[in-house]
Parts: structure tokens; C-alpha cells; sequence
């Protein structure tokens, strides 16, 4: 199984991952993002989302997600296809099991 050593792993590419991967990214973390089964997660078939701060007007669910991964990428997230499908979270190294092919070690 291939193996990778990460500083900073993000699972999932909703709101709360993008944010996570912009505020890790302008920390210098490097951060790596899966985006699991659904880029950017149930946003993404939601219509309008009018009570998500920074748009006042509103904005459709799919055009915020391309907005917040951008913003993650402009950060220096790097952002991968992949589903986590095993985690051992009990010692750090924390290791991720990513589509069943490959290990990432991370301490976040």
C-alpha cells in the first residue's frame, strides 16, 4: 500500500473543510483536502443558501462551494479526489486509509 506523510489532512470538502484548509493554509500547514463522496458536500444541490455569512443577497449552493474551494486553493490547499475508508485515530501519527490503496500519516 502506498504511504504519504502529511501536516495537516482535511475529510470533506463542505463549509466546515474548505474553511478548515483556507484558515490551515494561510497558517503554512500545507494542508491536504479528500473531497469524499460528494465535492463539495450537500451544498452542492441546494438552491439558495441565504444565511451563510459574506452574502448578504444569497447565493446558490454549488457557486459557494466553487467560491470556498478557490479560496482553499488560492491558500495553498491541495485538494484531492479520494474517499477516507479506514482511520486510526488512536496515537499520533493519526493514519488514513484513503479508497482502500493508500496510508496518509498526519499529526492534524
Amino acid at each position: 500500500m502506498e504511504k504519504e506523510r502529511v501536516k495537516c489532512l482535511i475529510i470533506g470538502s463542505g463549509p466546515a473543510g474548505y474553511t478548515a484548509a483556507i484558515y490551515a493554509g494561510r497558517a503554512n500547514l500545507s494542508p491536504v483536502l479528500y473531497e469524499g463522496l460528494q465535492p463539495g458536500g450537500q451544498l452542492t444541490i441546494t438552491t439558495d443558501i441565504e444565511n451563510f455569512p459574506g452574502y448578504p443577497e444569497g447565493i446558490n449552493g454549488t457557486e459557494m462551494m466553487e467560491d470556498l474551494r478557490k479560496q482553499a486553493e488560492k491558500f495553498g490547499a491541495d485538494v484531492r479526489s479520494g474517499i477516507a475508508t479506514a482511520a486510526d485515530l488512536s496515537k499520533s501519527p493519526y493514519t488514513i486509509t484513503i479508497d482502500e490503496e493508500k496510508q496518509i500519516e498526519t499529526e492534524a
